[in-house]
């Protein structure tokens, strides 16, 4: 968001200096490095065929011919047993549901992509919604488990926007009529599209300021005053916060009592995010869901290695609540627990280590919302004049894509320079 907003703010004609706390750009699109020079993603991402926002971009910043899409397949891992989820075979024969719920099922699908009016899914808690369109062995043996996972275990009062949002976007990547998924990747990982941003952004005259820890955005009279960092104070006639909105509000602690409490009502989810390096495939399938309630991960996302043949990366997340025990787990003590649970899974991991193995954490990662929360979402203009904050939270209903990321950077990005404001900070 922040260096994407630093972009379209200098494409537009904007003088922007980038405030970057870390040593390099790239957050949850950076990367992680090995002894011998390999590089991986910290998260996985995947750029859909209908993403026409994000391929525009790729194109416009000559990463066109670094785009490919390949054919995918998932599955379900039930009962320690993978079941294919590639063809309409496939999902027609899905053992652990009866064939009558497998048919309501499959209605439920077709209806979701049909479906147009979120606000009313945004009133209706997701259990009713998926035990009505599914019904209730469905919602038991896949709906549940998978809830329970991504949720932390509290789903009761979240919307069926979740689901349906995320039904209408991973549908998308399904071609009919042979229900098979494509998806694609940049062959250097997203980070090429965050560096070829700052390549463009620079050029035109934009700045980029690593290691630069803001410690305060001070605001009075009712507007942007300055901003402190551990080196001093800095001055711009308006500022950017690219960041998660419980972190806006601790760099605020001069603002309205009123406001801090508003942005304090926005909840997020964080992740726990193991990834392995293996030198052979795991399974052979991009996504498989697990439906185990006791496993430490919710999902398994494999894809070779886009730049050098011989390794398979392994995503295994989890997400949980921002304070979750997990949290403070040790890095050796998540790997036991995750690989225990994977031999279970694939017992010829037994004896075997995978070449590479890095536990990557971030506590804010996706707001979660209630039924009846669309008022509790920060906009993006603060009370404060020449303050802003953008962030996923306002990229709902959609799912906090790249693509909902890069669109939402556009039309922050329009609305602070329809007020010709230069120049600029993004905090990022």
């Amino acid at each position: 968001m922040g260096i994407a907003l630093a972009y379209f703010l200098t494409e537009a004609g904007e003088q922007v200096t980038v405030l970057e706390q870390s040593d390099k750009l790239g957050g949850l699109n950076g990367q992680l490095s090995f002894g011998d020079g390999l590089a991986v993603a910290r998260y996985q991402h995947a750029i859909l065929p209908n993403d026409e926002t994000t391929r525009r971009l790729c194109a416009h910043l000559g990463l066109e011919n670094e785009l490919v899409f390949d054919d995918v397949k998932t599955g379900f891992i039930h009962d320690n047993r993978l079941y294919p989820m590639s063809t309409l075979l496939d999902f027609l024969s899905f053992a652990p549901l009866s064939f009558g719920s497998r048919l309501q099922l499959g209605s439920m699908l077709v209806r979701a992509r049909r479906y147009r009016d979120w606000q009313a899914l945004d009133r209706l808690p997701v259990k009713n919604w998926l035990v009505k369109m599914s019904g209730q062995e469905a919602f038991e043996r896949i709906w549940q488990p998978l809830l329970e996972t991504k949720f932390d275990g509290a789903y009761e009062t979240i919307p069926a926007t979740y689901v349906w949002a995320w039904l209408n976007r991973m549908l998308a990547v399904r071609r009919i009529p042979h229900f098979k998924s494509r998806v694609g990747y940049l062959r250097r990982g997203h980070h090429s599209l965050i560096q070829a941003l700052a390549d463009d952004f620079t050029a035109r005259g934009g700045q980029v300021e690593t290691q630069v820890r803001v410690r305060e955005i001070v605001v009075g009279n009712g507007r942007v005053q300055q901003v402190r960092t551990h080196n001093g104070l800095l001055e711009f006639d308006a500022v950017v916060a690219a960041v998660a909105t419980p972190v806006f509000a601790r760099l605020m602690p001069g603002a309205d009592t009123a406001y801090l409490e508003q942005l304090s009502r926005e909840k997020y989810l964080g992740l726990i995010c193991p990834v392995m390096v293996l030198d052979r495939p795991l399974s052979g399938y991009w996504t498989l869901n697990l439906t185990d309630p006791n496993s430490p991960f919710s999902s398994i996302i494999e894809t070779p290695h886009p730049e050098q043949d011989g390794y398979h990366i392994v995503y295994l997340p989890r997400y949980t609540a921002p304070d979750n025990d997990w949290m403070g787990v040790s890095d050796d003590d998540i790997r036991e627990a995750w690989l225990s649970h994977l031999r279970q899974v694939f017992p010829q991991m037994h004896g075997k280590d995978p070449l590479y193995f890095s536990v990557s954490r971030s506590r804010y990662v996706e707001p979660v919302y209630s039924i009846h929360d669309t008022d509790k979402i920060a906009p993006v203009q603060t009370p404060y004049q020449g303050l802003y904050l953008a962030n996923t939270g306002q990229v709902y209903p959609q799912l906090p894509s790249s693509e909902a990321v890069i669109v939402q950077a556009q039309r922050v990005s329009q609305m602070i320079h329809r007020q010709r404001l230069v120049p600029a900070a993004v905090l990022s």
